[in-house]
């Protein structure tokens, strides 16, 4: 299997780390934790599903727009299903379904590459960073133009995850997540590996999600893995970090202290997978991402380290 330059990155770095380290014991609680957890379904009452071109390109969008939910005064939100009131990820996924139901041509590429703040805003009301959504937004219908299809992108693929993450990262610059890190550059490519995975969730791992390669996806590194890491004690951070998280401050996007917490991150999972592979539990990372995201939604006695950018 093709190596993914995701998990080489995040062990190069955590051989170098100084702000954050796996704690070993804490890993093995974690792991005895999820160890009985069922693995979350995929979600169906806010995301898209219809009819494939519209739902390729529904999914699209979603993951060129997942990030940053967090800044303002009050949390973002949307009118869910059932009075609900949603924030976050699924209210992102909730109001995009929305729209393909009533207005489908708002996916087209034409309607996508002409976009403006005001289209998006109809959509998503204020949601936070509005400009570079609205960019993101665009480049998928420019994508969407060149391709002349979703279905004609995502054929390119040919059902492998490797060759999906390589083909957006090379159409869209928005999904090209690196840093530099001790004078290398370093690949975290969460939004282009969460696309396999929300394509593998979205069609139940047949048809378009038939993906051969899963167990070749990493942790989708972001602000909510590594502070459930950190309240589960398989994540220790020097006290410097852990103060200045504790504060609110911002910390740089690139910076060695963000850049050692996704890779500690994708390191934490893959030695969960490791360990619960060991008991008799054989969990992909992608998995152990997803049930890790659901423990994170919970009370935590951490706040999340807080940067602002476009990659989570």
């Amino acid at each position: 299997m093709r190596r993914n330059p995701v998990r080489e990155s995040a062990a190069w770095v955590m051989g170098r780390a100084r702000w954050a380290r796996l704690d070993e014991g804490g890993l093995h609680a974690l792991a005895q934790e999820l160890e009985d957890r069922p693995v979350p379904a995929w979600e169906g009452r806010y995301h898209f599903r219809g009819e494939e071109e519209l739902t390729l390109r529904y999914l699209l969008l979603l993951d060129a727009l997942n990030f940053c939910f967090w800044p303002g005064k009050e949390k973002w939100s949307v009118p869910g299903p059932a009075g609900e009131r949603l924030t976050g990820y699924f209210a992102l996924a909730y109001a995009l379904r929305r729209t393909a139901e009533e207005s489908p041509d708002f996916f087209s590429s034409e309607r996508l590459c002409a976009l403006d703040k005001a289209d998006l805003q109809v959509v998503l009301g204020d949601i936070p960073l509005l400009r570079p959504r609205v960019r993101a937004a665009r480049e998928v219908g420019w994508l969407l133009r060149r391709f002349g299809s979703a279905r004609e992108f995502f054929r390119r693929a040919r059902g492998s995850c490797a060759r999906l993450v390589e083909l957006v990262t090379a159409h869209l610059p928005s999904f090209r997540d690196s840093a530099r890190y001790c004078g290398r550059q370093v690949f975290f490519h969460k939004r282009a590996q969460i696309l396999c995975a929300d394509l593998f969730g979205t069609f139940a791992g047949r048809g378009r999600g038939e993906l051969k390669d899963m167990d070749w996806l990493t942790a989708f590194a972001d602000y909510k893995l590594p502070q459930v890491l950190r309240a589960k004690g398989a994540l220790a951070l020097a006290p410097q970090l852990a103060a200045r998280i504790d504060r609110g401050e911002h910390l740089s996007a690139g910076s060695p202290e963000e850049v050692e917490l996704r890779a500690a991150t994708v390191a934490a999972v893959d030695r969960l997978v490791e360990l619960l592979g060991k008991w008799g539990r054989p969990l992909r990372a992608f998995e152990v991402d997803w049930l890790l995201w659901h423990l994170s939604q919970g009370e935590l006695p951490f706040p999340h380290h807080r940067t602002l950018t476009v990659f989570y």
